[in-house]
């Protein structure tokens, strides 16, 4: 409090400063300086000319007035102030002439000199006060309620009894004396009326406030009016001294005051000079003030009674006394609840202004629905959701804007919440945006219907559709191939568990899609023409199948189609469309393209799974591949039966290689026609089965092509065969087979080191190149893609090729010019027509003179007769073989042969295969 105070008395001494040195009031001061000095010298006798004292005091009023018209002039202020400020500068020009008829009345009227006034200069007096208490009363007042205009009524009725009791006093006991001393009972209403003015003053400003103009001018004019009204009071006084007034005194320390306050306020409104923040105090000082004078006057007045009348007055005035310290810490009290709750209110508001700020400015939107799902509150941030204005919804209902099969979600989310009050629910729905689009949002709504501040259904809502849309994505990408859009394995099993879940063990089927040699066309023409080609047999599946069917890629080049309440003959009838829209040719990348495909149908059964399913369509698959490919091919419960035994002889097959005693070779020699001369042998594999005795090779390849075991099978067999080549060289010499012939499998050449491998056998047996003879068929080289590198890589280590089984697999003739070939073998079917028409032997005729002209040697297959023998050597066939000249030997017993022949080295012509 100390430091508050401190604070304030140096502000008032850095403005009573920077006030003092500005003109006006520095001469209005000194002028007032003089003027006391004045009075002072000539309150005795008469010092000076008494013209000079009215002359300083029109002077320092005409000052005043001229200090007014300049804040009056000052285009900053407020038009009150303005106003107050001109009226103000009137009233000092009226004084300025009431002091002329005052100083002639005193100088040069009857009587002089003399204290009395004429009419005139009361008039102008009065006057003068008359305007002042009019731009007064012109000045607004704060607003307030009516409680507050009462609290002010009463305290100015305080204020104002006591002033009229102290004028009545005034009255009753002073007024005469001053009628005597001026000359008219018109002074002592002057006197009072400046006196009710300086009240009227103190009350507007301890009351009702000062409006636009500043506190501290209103108290510095209050003051002058004070220093004016004491100023006619002390006229009493100077009876003695009729040369001199009172007002030579007052007149120009009013002059000072007012130059003062019109600096002030020049500085409150012009120079930024901040205004005094409105005072703590939690009550006005004026009434109580007004009481304790109204105790002192009664106080004085009694003085001279009793003892009686003394003592009671006295307790009256402490009486009054403790009220008022009891009122006053009431007052304070009431103070300071109120600035708690002040402080609690502002807290509370910027509690609500974050509260606001946070609701408007927040992504997500703010929403209250009443429970038939009107909106009854909406943020406004629900513009940018959905594009209108939050005002545009108020009133709507919320299926007016959701997705219609979205609405059954919110009707569960509404009757969760009305089950169950203060319960929070979270569901996804779309709603419509402004330019139609539908927008997902997130609601999460709490039950507040019971809050009375709320009364409805809370809820909190964002836009999550890019959300949506990503995890849209993502799952279409989890369950979709990323190459043909089609469903994946994930999804088909899904939904085929789904569809057998559903329709039980009646209306479910699959064709299980597999495209034929599709492994040829990626390494032959690339993986990029591959996919291209994929791609096209995708979309031609998806035109095969009705809606509600699911097209999937399980994965390279197999397909998966699932009909739902599909017949067996629905679904024949989609196979064979899939089967003539896949021979329709395919152009991918530039490349024109002929597709086949072996399908495997199965149709659902009892207690039949997902995985089961398939695994029956893919058994029925792999027998249409047996069955010649590009056909379909229904599941039967046999073919789990022979699926079982290739299983069983794929595992006694991989033993008997392990064993190195089961699996064996024979050799069938090759003759030369006419005589039948040995001239080569093709080896050939042979399985003795501990338990089944001899297994055909009919029966044990096909498995090992499949389950991949060919490859390892194809290796033994050359080396087997190598290693028993060089052996007959070392017994034999040159009456050994010029060449051993070894069949190698499509697989064995679609192996990048096949041809490492032969090279590696001939080094290890020691074999020359042309001691060996590669026998492959048509079908693994058709394709001319890795197959015929290979097959090319082992001609040139100088191996000799044959084509085996020329005629049965898709005998082309331009195989023979892309293709490596140095021996042709004639199928045994073409062979076994030579001695029929001739229109039966036309192809075996055909066959031997297109290798004579291609420069190839012809060697004729199956032959069974010695009249087929005769046939074919008069058609130019040089090399034979077939059970007429010898069935498939052992190693020791055409090695027995071998010896048995004798032959005559230099008499031995060089077998055919020689060349």
């Amino acid at each position: 409090m100390n430091v508050g105070r401190h604070e304030r008395a140096a502000a008032s001494r850095g403005f009573m400063a920077a006030v003092m040195a500005q003109p006006l009031p520095r001469v209005t001061a000194a002028l007032a300086v003089f003027g006391a000095g004045w009075f002072v010298f000539n309150v005795g006798s008469p010092s000076g000319a008494p013209l000079v004292a009215w002359a300083l005091s029109a002077l320092c009023c005409s000052l005043a007035a001229l200090a007014c018209v300049r804040v009056a002039r000052f285009p900053d202020l407020a038009a009150p102030t303005r106003m107050f400020w001109r009226h103000f500068a009137v009233t000092l020009t009226v004084a300025v002439l009431a002091l002329a008829s005052n100083a002639y009345d005193a100088l040069a009227g009857p009587q002089a000199p003399t204290q009395r006034v004429s009419g005139l200069t009361t008039a102008l007096y009065l006057t003068a006060v008359t305007v002042f208490l009019w731009a007064l009363l012109r000045l607004p007042v704060t607003r307030r309620s009516r409680e507050a205009w009462l609290t002010l009524g009463l305290d100015a009725g305080v204020v104002v009894l006591a002033a009229g009791l102290f004028a009545w006093y005034f009255m009753l006991r002073g007024s005469s004396e001053l009628a005597l001393t001026t000359g008219s009972d018109l002074t002592a209403v002057a006197i009072i009326t400046l006196g009710g003015i300086d009240i009227l003053a103190a009350v507007k400003l301890a009351l009702t406030g000062t409006g636009p103009m500043d506190r501290g001018v209103l108290w510095i004019m209050g003051l002058a009016v004070l220093v004016g009204a004491g100023g006619g009071a002390l006229m009493p006084l100077m009876q003695a001294s009729p040369h001199i007034t009172t007002t030579h005194l007052s007149i120009p320390i009013i002059a000072f005051l007012v130059a003062v306050a019109a600096e002030r306020q020049l500085r409150a409104s012009g120079t930024g000079t901040a205004r005094r923040a409105a005072r703590r105090r939690p009550f006005s000082l004026l009434p109580y003030a007004a009481i304790a004078a109204t105790d002192v006057l009664l106080l004085v007045s009694t003085w001279n009674a009793g003892q009686e009348i003394r003592l009671v007055v006295a307790g009256s005035i402490a009486l009054t006394g403790l009220v008022v310290v009891r009122q006053i810490t009431a007052f304070y009290d009431n103070a300071s609840l109120l600035a708690r709750l002040d402080a609690s209110m502002l807290e509370l508001s910027r509690h609500e202004q974050r509260f606001r700020s946070l609701v408007q400015n927040s992504s997500d939107v703010i929403t209250v629905t009443a429970m038939d799902g009107t909106y009854t509150y909406i943020s406004p941030s629900f513009e940018s959701v959905l594009g209108h204005p939050a005002d545009f919804y108020i009133g709507r209902t919320l299926r007016e804007f959701t997705h219609p099969q979205d609405l059954p979600i919110l009707q569960d989310m509404r009757d969760r919440l009305a089950r169950d009050p203060g319960l929070t629910v979270t569901c996804q729905a779309r709603m419509r945006h402004v330019d139609g689009s539908w927008r997902w949002l997130e609601v999460v709504a709490t039950n507040r219907v019971d809050d009375p501040s709320v009364q409805g259904i809370v809820g909190n809502t964002r836009d999550i559709t890019e959300t949506r849309r990503a995890q849209d994505e993502l799952a279409h990408q989890a369950t979709h191939d990323a190459l043909t859009r089609l469903a994946n394995r994930t999804l088909f099993t899904r939904r085929a568990a789904e569809a057998l879940a559903e329709a039980g063990t009646r209306g479910v089927a699959l064709a299980l899609v597999d495209l034929d040699d599709f492994k040829a066309i990626n390494d032959r023409l690339g993986h990029a023409v591959g996919d291209a080609l994929l791609t096209v047999v995708a979309d031609r599946l998806r035109r095969c199948v009705r809606p509600g069917d699911t097209v999937a890629r399980l994965g390279g080049d197999e397909f998966a189609v699932l009909l739902r309440d599909a017949s067996p003959q629905e679904t024949c009838r989609v196979a064979g469309e899939i089967l003539a829209t896949l021979r329709t040719p395919i152009s991918a990348q530039g490349h024109d393209m002929l597709v086949q495909a072996s399908i495997g149908l199965v149709d659902g059964a009892e207690g039949m799974d997902a995985s089961e399913l398939l695994r029956r369509a893919d058994v029925a698959m792999y027998a249409a591949k047996e069955q010649g490919k590009s056909r379909s091919v229904r599941y039967s419960a046999d073919m789990d039966d022979r699926a079982a035994e290739d299983a069983r002889l794929g595992a006694d097959l991989l033993q008997a290689m392990l064993s190195q005693d089961q699996l064996f070779l024979l050799y069938q020699p090759v003759v030369r026609l006419p005589h039948g001369d040995i001239a080569g042998v093709e080896a050939l594999i042979r399985w003795r089965h501990p338990e089944r005795g001899l297994v055909s090779p009919v029966e044990f390849i096909p498995v090992a092509e499949r389950n991949g075991m060919i490859v390892q099978l194809g290796d033994w067999v050359l080396r087997e065969a190598c290693r028993q080549m060089a052996e007959w060289r070392r017994l034999h010499g040159d009456g050994a087979p010029s060449r051993v012939g070894v069949n190698v499998s499509a697989r064995q050449l679609r192996e990048p080191a096949f041809a490492r491998t032969v090279a590696d056998v001939l080094a290890e047996t020691g074999l020359r190149p042309d001691d060996l003879l590669v026998e492959i068929t048509e079908t693994a080289v058709f394709d001319d893609g890795p197959a015929v590198e290979t097959v090319a890589a082992i001609q040139a280590l100088g191996v000799a090729i044959a084509l085996d089984d020329f005629g049965t697999g898709h005998s082309s003739l331009g195989l023979l010019r892309t293709c490596p070939v140095d021996v042709l073998k004639v199928d045994k079917l073409f062979v076994e027509e030579v001695t029929g028409t001739a229109e039966q032997a036309a192809i075996a005729t055909s066959l031997a003179q297109i290798a004579q002209a291609l420069g190839l040697r012809a060697v004729a297959e199956g032959v069974e007769t010695p009249a087929q023998a005769m046939r074919l050597y008069q058609m130019g066939y040089r090399l034979a073989q077939g059970y007429h000249f010898s069935r498939p030997l052992s190693a020791e017993d055409l090695g027995g042969l071998l010896a048995a022949e004798g032959r005559d080295p230099d008499t031995w012509e060089p077998p055919a295969l020689a060349g």
